[in-house]
């Protein structure tokens, strides 16, 4: 473990400025592109049929015991042309729904029955992920606006830098992928 972190700290010592702002550019603007996608270009309105259902559970104690219990939290749902979403605690009951869907990443952005029923999302730019998407990537960009600015930057500044961004890159994706 200690070569593998001693190897990634090796490669960014000589030259740390460009290959800082090029390594965490990158995902940057993926997510600029996100962004643009999701409140700026045109979304799609289309009807899908729902195929699969699963149940989103939680484990938890009951009354301080150490007996646990899955609780259910939400539903993850598939249509037939492989859109996902996901819902808090309410199950869709018709089959046949309408969906608002982003058209670079196919990210759905509003269900609604055909009751007319809008239903809130938990999936896509909401909820933890939209924080986790928003704090990551203002943590990214507060540190290559340092970089940039800063002269002079210190072994321990340097490693603290790549580290830390390093972790925040790391929860970054791990939301995406989740999500």
């Amino acid at each position: 473990m200690n070569e593998t972190v001693e190897k990634f700290s090796l490669f960014f010592k000589k030259d740390f400025k460009k290959k800082f702002i090029c390594f965490f550019t990158i995902p940057f603007l993926a997510s600029v592109i996100f962004l643009v996608d999701f409140f700026l270009l045109p979304e799609t309105n289309t009807s899908d049929i729902i195929t699969h259902i699963s149940i989103i559970k939680i484990p938890s104690n009951v009354g301080g015991t150490s007996v646990r219990v899955c609780k259910v939290s939400g539903y993850r749902y598939i249509t037939e042309t492989n859109l996902k979403f996901s819902t808090l605690n309410t199950r869709i009951k018709s089959s046949e729904i309408k969906l608002r869907v982003t058209p670079l990443f196919k990210t759905v952005k509003a269900v609604s029955s055909t009751s007319k029923q809008k239903i809130v999302l938990a999936s896509g730019f909401s909820g933890l992920n939209q924080v986790l998407f928003v704090l990551c990537n203002g943590f990214i960009l507060v540190s290559i606006i340092y970089i940039l600015l800063t002269k002079h930057i210190t072994e321990n500044a340097r490693l603290n830098l790549l580290f830390s961004n390093t972790f925040i890159l790391a929860v970054w994706i791990y939301a995406l992928l989740l999500y």
